[in-house]
This record gives structure tokens, sequence and C-alpha cells, in this order.
């Protein structure tokens, strides 16, 4: 298993202008010391060939892997010209994550509107997914879908299984989330479904001053990273519930102290 950094752990900071792309590189490998970087593309300052050269070069000469590029997107929306949209996105991202060097892109299967609507949707959110796969065998990146709850299509294991198994290809996978689903057990669902995930993330909403997740329990889910042999990386995802009493530039390292940890204690 390799430790790397989802940049949604800082976005606050870089959406106020308190630390820019250069510095979230230097931060993930210098003061982190991890070894690879989750990016999301609204981080990126800008998306043309020659600078997503130049950023890729930066993470090469900081010993960091772009280890995933994850955009936004959305294959609930109401209608066909809308979602034929989002897959063009899609497709544009696989293009730029080529250039990157990303191995993994992640993806959304969406938010159906009306959400009453989710089965009535749901025929063409695969039909989107299917067309993006088209693209990502063309560029060797696997598409990593995240279950999402908020009134997403995947808000339990059984969602995502159901949806994995009727895409029934290698070139898609998911984005597997450790606080995402909405499942009984929680810990049960990321067991049910770490077989399909070539990427994932390790979320941290409450993280103590002697660096313990306050919400998750991190051995539960490092013995099931044991027991299953994941090798893919676990991105730190800090998202602070309470930014009111939290800091990221802070927090994110102690985050990034409690994986390490837990790492060291499972030995993987």
């Amino acid at each position: 298993m390799k430790l790397g950094l989802c940049s949604w752990s800082y976005h606050r900071s870089l959406e106020s202008g308190k630390l820019d792309f250069t510095g979230l590189l230097k931060i993930c490998a210098k003061e982190l010391k991890l070894g690879g970087i989750d990016i999301i593309a609204d981080h990126l300052p800008k998306i043309d060939k020659k600078s997503l050269i130049t950023y890729k070069k930066m993470a090469t000469d900081l010993r960091l892997t772009i280890a995933c590029l994850s955009p936004g997107n959305d294959f609930g929306k109401p209608t066909p010209e809308e979602r034929k949209k989002e897959v063009q996105s899609v497709k544009d991202w696989l293009d730029a994550g080529y250039i990157l060097g990303a191995p993994v892109l992640r993806i959304f299967s969406g938010w159906p509107l009306p959400y009453e609507d989710k089965e009535k949707i749901w025929p063409a959110m695969v039909d989107c997914i299917r067309e993006c796969e088209k693209k990502a065998k063309e560029t060797g990146i696997v598409l990593a879908i995240e279950p999402h709850n908020n009134g997403g299509f995947l808000p339990t294991s059984k969602d995502t299984l159901r949806l994995i198994k009727e895409i029934n290809s290698e070139w898609v996978g998911i984005n597997l989330d450790t606080g995402n689903y909405q499942d009984a057990d929680n810990y049960k669902g990321i067991e049910d479904t770490i077989m399909y995930a070539p990427h994932m993330h390790a979320k941290v909403h409450h993280i103590s001053d002697d660096c313990k997740e306050l919400e998750f329990d991190y051995d539960r889910i490092f013995s099931i990273l044991k027991k299953t042999d994941y090798r893919g990386f676990f991105s730190l995802e800090f998202e602070g519930q309470d930014m009111n009493h939290q800091d990221e530039m802070i927090d994110t390292p102690k985050a990034a102290e409690m994986l390490k940890r837990y790492a060291r204690k499972y030995e993987i």
C-alpha cells in the first residue's frame, strides 16, 4: 500500500490564494513526505498541454507520483443534451490525465434529478459510463467511480456493486472513500467492494491533538487493508467538519502522521 494526498485536503487554502499549486506539491513531498497526489481538477491553475507537462515534471522532480486526477461530473442530469456534455468533459479529462501520467481518473455516477427518477435515469447513467470507458481504454486510464451520498446514485455498497457488475469492465472500478457509504455497517461495505478499487480515499473529519481520527475507526479500516492486501494508493482526504476549531494547514499533517502510524502498526 502507498500513502498519498488528495488536494481537497487543502482546498480552502488553495481557493483563498493562501496556498498555490506549486506549494501544495512541495507540502505533499517535503512536509508530509507522502508518495503520491490525487489532484482535484479545479486545483490545476491551467489545463493547456504545456502547463500539464510542466506540472508533471514538477511532481517528478519532487519524486511524487500523480496517483489520480479527479474532475467533477454528473451523469444524473435530466436531459440527454446535458449528459452528453458531461461525457465529453470526462473524455477531455482523460486526455489531460494521459498527459499528466495519471493511471486513474476519479469520476462520479452522478445525482439523479429529481431523485425520485433514480431508476428511470439509471440506464442513461450507465450508458454515459460505457461511453467514457471506450475513451479510457484508448488512454490506458482506469475510471474509478466514487460512491457518494447526498442524493447520489451510489449511496451504499449494494448500489455500487450493482453498477460495477452491470458495467462489467476491467477499465471501470471504484474510488473507495472510507467515509462515503451510508451502509448500516460502513466497514463491511468497504470490505465487500475493496477488490474493485484501484484507488482509495482516507477520509478524515475530526483529528485530535494526538493525531487520532474521532469519527472513523481506522483500526478496522487498516485491518481490512491488511486482510485484502490492498496495494494501491490510499490518499488522505482531510475535510475538517468543524473548521471553526480546525485548520487544514495544521490538521492535515496530523492526519498524515496518523495514517503513517497505522501503516507501521499493520506493516503495510
